[in-house]
């Protein structure tokens, strides 16, 4: 094979040049720290850094709206226990009311009392974040959900809840529906409501009753023909399901449809009671029907001890209900911080995988620039000395 000069001077600089361009790359790799400094560097590991890289930002984001979506259910958490406690204190002060020993003076002290607590109550229902955001208004967030004029508070919100994504497939509620919270205690035990007829002219009080088996969801009766004497009308089916005698002090319980009720005092001809399905009640409503009852006297009478009877009940329900809507938000909040530990331990794995990808080995990159030197110093004086050949020198 023939070797020309000009072949020799060609391959030798190329050869040069190739030396200097991988030390050139070396030395840009060790002032950057990155192996990878153009994706020329190495397209598949560009391409997968670049996937690490968006994986890692999604992630970020969702480490974020974990952030926002806690803070906001803590507070929201916050203001449902403060509901609870002005409704713990409330029915304190009911247990004070119902022992007959106060007078209408006291009766309407703990009513101002009572006032108070609805005012609070209503405050925290009212109540706006940071952002001007109403929290129990639902997706009406600039609008003010509960309205109060003449005593009765009205909810102008809706049945909605602001999300966050706060995991690929996880959008989580960060705020309350005002009607979710407010709005639907049930009334009576939770299963049926007891009430005393109004044009009862006896001195009978009827219990909230209990349920015996499974209560068959009708409408019931009790219709006295007598101071002693009853019938229990089922006004579902419009029969009369059992009579009996009823004895002063009413100390056996009278059966409806899975139910019973208690009757105490003494009660007159035409006297009627009803036990009905529980409905669902404003938390502003039982707080107005207690202080209207405080105010009105009359502390031992029938009419004020089955109206108390019935507050009684609603309290204990409210309670149970705020309480069982604060259990809600305190599992989203478990729940975001199950997902935030998670979500934190995959931003330690993306940042892993990324600079097993990006990162520089320096010791293994030293290395090789030392061997590139060699390389280039071997380069150039074998290039010096094969250039330096000529025929007239063995002439």
């Amino acid at each position: 094979m023939r070797i020309s000069t000009p072949q020799i001077y060609a391959n030798g600089t190329n050869g040069l040049l190739r030396i200097q361009y991988e030390q050139y790359r070396l030395q840009n790799q060790l002032s950057t720290g990155r192996k990878v400094v153009t994706p020329a560097d190495d397209p598949v590991a560009a391409a997968q850094a670049l996937l690490t890289e968006q994986k890692k930002n999604v992630n970020a984001q969702f480490i974020d709206n974990q952030s926002n979506a806690a803070a906001q259910l803590a507070e929201l958490e916050s203001l449902m226990a403060s509901v609870g406690e002005a409704l713990i204190q409330c029915k304190s002060r009911w247990i004070e009311a119902g022992d007959g020993a106060y007078g209408d003076t006291q009766l309407k002290s703990i009513a101002e009392d009572i006032r108070g607590k609805f005012a609070e109550i209503l405050g925290a229902a009212n109540n706006a974040d940071a952002n001007g955001l109403y929290r129990f208004a639902g997706y009406q967030g600039n609008t003010q959900p509960f309205v109060e004029q003449g005593g009765v508070v009205s909810y102008q919100g809706d049945s909605g809840a602001r999300q966050l994504q706060v995991e690929t497939s996880r959008f989580m509620d960060v705020n309350f529906s005002g009607r979710a919270l407010f709005e639907t205690v049930p009334t009576g035990n939770g299963i049926f409501v007891a009430n005393a007829g109004a044009g009862n002219v006896g001195n009978g009080v009827i219990d909230n009753g209990s349920v015996v088996g499974s209560f068959n969801g009708h409408s019931y009766q009790l219709n006295f023909s007598s101071p002693t004497q009853y019938t229990v009308d089922d006004t579902y089916g419009g029969v009369t399901t059992t009579s009996g005698p009823f004895a002063y002090g009413g100390s056996d319980p009278i059966s409806l449809g899975g139910a019973q009720v208690t009757l105490s005092g003494a009660t007159a001809a035409g006297d009627t009671f009803t036990i009905e399905p529980s409905r669902e009640e404003s938390i502003f409503t039982t707080l107005n029907k207690f202080i209207n009852t405080l105010e009105s006297g009359n502390a031992s009478s029938a009419e004020f001890q089955n109206a108390m009877y019935r507050i009684g009940a609603s309290l204990d329900q409210a309670r149970q209900h705020v309480s069982d809507q604060r259990a809600v938000v305190g599992a989203r909040m478990l729940e975001i911080d199950n997902l935030k530990t998670l979500a934190e331990d995959l931003n330690v794995q993306y940042e892993a995988q990324y600079s097993s990808l990006v990162d520089l080995d320096y010791y293994s990159a030293i290395s090789d620039l030392t061997q590139k030197g060699l390389q280039l110093q071997a380069a150039q004086e074998s290039f010096a000395k094969i250039t330096g050949l000529n025929l007239f020198n063995y002439i």
